[in-house]
């Protein structure tokens, strides 16, 4: 167990744990990814609370103090800020602009390239290149103030109670997308290697079943799994892991396990 558990870092040297992966089947490669993925969970988890969440805040705590308060009412949005409104991040350039005298159809010539430009009853959103544009009409909103028989207020308390809502999310929302995907795409590099393995297998007079060749793939790739984790987790720190010595070292450690580690005695 605590060999399973130490696999990533065995993964670099350990002949007996290439051994023992040969002797097993595509069960342990399954259950290997799974804890790769659980792993993996865990850097997200730690990298979201100490690198993302921190820069989100920041960000939408200076995102809240430029925001004017907005009211919706049965005729449209307004604002007691100045208009046309224009917010600009110092790094980022134009966010939104707020021009509550024009409709979507004079929005649409503004010249500021904020990527969110605010009406009176629509909103359009831009990409970054402004090749494409959304609406999204208001027009929901001002019903619900009109059967409500009172605006719909905007302030800076509810801007903050937005915030909160959207940082709670933002970890679990994360995991949802990415443990998949990192899933997948483990699971298909190694069976990419476990036809190479295949290969690899008619060069020995005693053959491995396959079960064991894609055991055996599921474990090669962990070292450059590894070094993937660790490149994403410090700041500034550069491997140059393109695909190619990606592909040699995990070749390296399907010859090591096949030819070397097989024939290990205990």
């Amino acid at each position: 167990m605590i060999a399973f558990l130490l696999a990533p870092v065995l993964s670099f040297f350990s002949t007996r744990l290439y051994r023992n992966v040969l002797q097993s089947g595509a069960g342990r490669g399954f259950l290997y990814l799974l804890y790769l993925t659980i792993l993996f969970c865990f850097l997200v988890v730690f990298l979201c609370q100490f690198l993302l969440l921190p820069l989100t805040s920041n960000f939408i705590d200076w995102l809240i103090a430029v925001t004017p308060e907005i009211t919706v009412t049965q005729t449209g949005l307004s604002t007691a800020a100045r208009e046309p409104y224009l917010v600009k991040h110092p790094a980022f350039g134009p966010l939104y602009l707020i021009d509550t005298s024009k409709e979507a159809s004079e929005l649409i010539n503004d010249t500021s390239k904020a990527a969110i430009l605010i009406g009176k009853q629509d909103i359009i959103v831009s990409d970054p290149d402004r090749s494409r544009t959304r609406t999204f009409s208001l027009r929901q909103a001002m019903l619900a103030a009109h059967e409500a028989s009172q605006p719909i207020r905007i302030t800076k308390n509810v801007m903050k109670d937005l915030a909160k809502r959207f940082q709670s999310l933002v970890i679990p929302v994360v995991l949802v997308v990415l443990a998949p995907v990192f899933f997948v795409w483990k699971l298909l590099a190694a069976l990419f290697y476990s036809l190479i393995a295949l290969l690899f297998n008619l060069l020995r007079k005693e053959k491995f079943r396959y079960g064991s060749l894609f055991a055996l793939s599921c474990y090669a790739i962990s070292p450059v799994t590894m070094i993937q984790a660790v490149h994403i987790s410090i700041p500034n720190l550069y491997f140059n892991l393109n695909f190619v010595y990606a592909f040699a070292l995990t070749i390296l450690y399907l010859l090591f396990g096949m030819f070397v580690a097989s024939r290990y005695k205990h």
